[in-house]
């Protein structure tokens, strides 16, 4: 168990399957949660853009048992892959 330095807890953060997606078009790929078993290559469906528009990608590449506290990218702010395409 990890104490802070204030004498409190750290809240344990779990695990999670981080995606990176390309979108055909778009310069940057983005990374996704995902709740569902993927792999380098496959199509997948997700959220995109300020209305969460769904787009088709590809994923190029996954992160497996990410620490909640180690994340590629904010985990408030990580959205999550819709399903397989």
């Amino acid at each position: 168990m990890i104490h802070s330095m204030s004498g409190g807890i750290l809240s344990d953060y779990g695990t999670y399957t981080f995606v990176k997606v390309a979108f055909e078009g778009e310069p940057a790929p983005r990374w996704y949660i995902s709740e569902f078993d993927v792999e380098e290559g496959d199509k997948v469906r997700a959220p995109f853009g300020r209305i969460d528009a769904e787009r088709v990608g590809t994923v190029v590449k996954v992160e497996r048992n990410v620490s909640g506290q180690v994340t590629p990218v904010p985990l408030k702010s990580a959205k999550r892959l819709i399903g397989k395409a």
